[in-house]
């Protein structure tokens, strides 16, 4: 048997090999998406850009967004001298651009769950697998938690 004729056995064995992989692969089911476990939620009524009243398990419960800070409608109290008027605009954006997304929204679900002191959960909210939260943040009308707020002038 001569060197090419065994070098052209090798390719054919090569060859059969990977088809049979490939075969094998393409007989496999694939899944796709995300790993996690999110928790189906329906839309009841949005408080604010970052917080929203959601039936969880036929429990209606009040979400705060995690990890992000959104402005607020109006000051706190009177004496709150770091709200000012944009800040309460810039509310209205964030909350009529939360509002557009979850009423276009065919699936809302939640993930990594937390209840926080005041009895409400703080949660990852995704629409149709996208982060709220992130979409808020993209679009300038939030802040991560923890940053300083810069909503006045």
């Amino acid at each position: 048997m001569s060197i090419n004729d065994k070098k052209s056995i090798r390719r054919a064995s090569f060859w059969n090999r990977l088809i049979g992989i490939l075969l094998i692969l393409a007989s496999q089911p694939l899944t796709a998406g995300c790993p996690c476990n999110y928790t189906p939620a329906t839309l009841i009524q949005i408080i604010g850009a970052d917080t929203l009243l959601l039936n969880i398990a036929d429990v209606a419960e009040t979400v705060q967004i995690a990890g992000i800070q959104t402005p607020r409608l109006e000051a706190q109290s009177e004496s709150d001298e770091v709200w000012c008027k944009s800040e309460g605009e810039k509310a209205i954006q964030a909350r009529d651009y939360a509002t557009q997304l979850l009423s276009r929204a065919s699936e809302i679900s939640i993930d990594a769950q937390e209840r926080l002191a005041s009895g409400n959960l703080s949660a990852e909210v995704y629409i149709d697998n996208i982060s709220l939260g992130q979409e808020l943040l993209y679009k300038y009308l939030a802040i991560e938690s923890g940053q300083t707020p810069s909503w006045c002038p």
